[in-house]
């Protein structure tokens, strides 16, 4: 008993599913003539089913070849764009990176030659030992030189 109901039910879900896959499509496939977004061949002097606008066969191809490149076109020309800004805003992020690494290289530059002139000018501002001084020797060499020299002079005037 089991086994019948089982397959009765298995017969009937399969041919539900089977009349669902053919009647649902067929149904939203149908040529419904009058409804809108129909197209329909006419032959020359043949009353058309419809009002509206007719279309040569190329004519009719041209447009829905149109219409479906329409938009791989445009992304394609969005992408072009997007590559052309992408690459003029790198351009100027480069120009400004270099433009800092320069101002950098230079304000480094400036603030070493200060330092050093700094440096420079507290070294002429302390004043040295007065023995450390080179006027001190020369001065002290002169008077020794004149010392010496009066000294020989005298020693010369003695020897007499």
């Amino acid at each position: 008993m089991r086994n019948a109901y089982r397959k009765v039910v298995a017969a009937s879900t399969a041919f539900f599913f089977f009349m669902y896959g053919v009647t649902v499509p067929t149904a939203l496939l149908a040529d419904t003539p009058g409804a809108p977004g129909t197209i329909a061949s006419v032959e020359e002097g043949q009353p058309a089913p419809f009002s509206g606008t007719l279309f040569s066969v190329p004519a009719a191809a041209k447009l829905l070849l149109d219409l479906k490149y329409n938009k791989e076109s445009c992304n394609i020309e969005i992408d072009r764009e997007k590559g052309v800004l992408g690459a003029q805003l790198q351009l100027k992020i480069d120009m400004c990176n270099a433009s800092f690494e320069s101002l950098q290289f230079k304000h480094t530059q400036l603030m070493q030659i200060k330092n050093d002139q700094i440096d420079f000018l507290d070294d002429q501002m302390i004043s040295k030992s007065w023995y450390q001084s080179g006027e001190f020797w020369f001065a002290l060499g002169l008077v020794g030189g004149v010392l010496v020299t009066i000294g020989a002079g005298y020693a010369l005037g003695q020897v007499d």
